[in-house]
């Protein structure tokens, strides 16, 4: 007769200790509990902690990032990926398969040189090796994939233009990220896709498709939707940055509703500001009231300001740091 002891140890034999079978009171107090890293936007992991309970990307974790050229994809996972340096202090993996990545990115995000390891190439088997590789290492904090698209396979480059290619990325990418995702998980490793969305008019329902197949939106259990809107411009009429209307997806079959959205300001030489996304914040819990088109809050000398519009107000927390702290203030009481 075999017992259960003989059997943990012929599986375990030679395996990492993430990857051992071991019981419950064998686990670190907090290896169940999901973490996360700040996007780097306030408001963002604010609107994230409603929708899904954390208040940043999950670690251990597929979280996609879904937008059109421009949509500041890149410039989101960047922070995010210096943000899991510092308070990680764990290495990023970066494929850039789009060719995107340059030094004002590095200079402007405040990537740490040395715990940043990017990737140039577009085979997409020698991405996923890598990626598998790399998912089994400790000391790896997030791994990014930007973008999920443009990996193409070697079966496909060696094909004529007149074989049937169709499926052939999407069923290794089916099969291998679910192996990738599997050892993120039990490693508390970061995993971020980067893609886009191609339309199909003659689907039924949501017209949105994402190329190199469905198991993008299954295995997700974040999905953040980017759209590029309005350009915000500075004084001297010089494009500062642009507006991006967000959504948020925590359920693998939430349904598509183009209501559902927000809005951030993403600023291109520092990513988002701090004021500027605490106001909305001050708004959503009620520290601000809006009448019409008044803004109203009490002062650190408790007297009630009245200022008009959303812009208007904020413009008067950047000039009043005393002010804006004391707003923050109530916020963290």
């Amino acid at each position: 007769m075999t017992t259960l002891k003989e059997v943990l140890a012929k599986l375990n034999k030679g395996a990492a200790e993430e990857d051992k079978f071991k019981t419950l009171s064998n686990f670190e107090k907090e290896a169940f509990v999901r973490d996360y890293i700040s996007t780097g936007s306030p408001y963002l992991n604010y609107r994230i902690k409603k929708e899904v309970g954390k208040g940043g990307l999950i670690k251990g974790s597929y979280n996609m990032i879904v937008g059109g050229e421009g949509s500041a994809k890149t410039s989101l996972s960047l922070i995010a990926a210096a943000n899991c340096q510092r308070t990680e202090g764990k290495t990023v993996v970066y494929f850039d398969g789009e060719g995107a990545l340059n030094q004002s990115y590095f200079d402007r995000f405040g990537i740490d040189p040395d715990l940043f390891l990017p990737y140039r190439g577009r085979n997409l088997e020698a991405m996923l090796d890598a990626a598998e590789a790399f998912s089994t290492a400790d000391d790896v904090g997030m791994i990014i994939i930007d973008s999920i698209p443009i990996f193409v396979s070697s079966a496909v480059e060696a094909r004529s233009a007149e074989d049937n290619t169709i499926g052939i990325e999407a069923k290794k990418l089916t099969s291998r990220m679910a192996i990738i995702e599997g050892n993120c998980s039990r490693r508390n490793i970061c995993l971020v896709g980067l893609t886009f969305y191609t339309l199909n008019p003659g689907a039924m329902g949501d017209p949105r498709v994402l190329k190199r197949g469905e198991w993008q939106k299954y295995m997700s259990n974040l999905t953040i939707e980017l759209t590029k809107k309005d350009l915000i411009f500075n004084d001297k009429k010089d494009p500062i940055g642009h507006t991006i209307d967000v959504r948020i997806k925590k359920s693998k079959v939430q349904e598509y509703d183009p209501k559902n959205q927000f809005q951030i300001n993403f600023y291109y030489y520092e990513g988002f500001n701090e004021v500027d996304e605490y106001a909305r914040i001050f708004l959503e819990e009620g520290i601000i009231n809006q009448s019409g088109a008044w803004y109203k809050f009490p002062d650190s000398q408790g007297e009630e300001q009245s200022i008009q519009g959303l812009n208007g107000v904020i413009e008067y927390l950047k000039e009043n740091t005393d002010e804006f702290n004391n707003l923050l203030s109530r916020l963290n009481s």
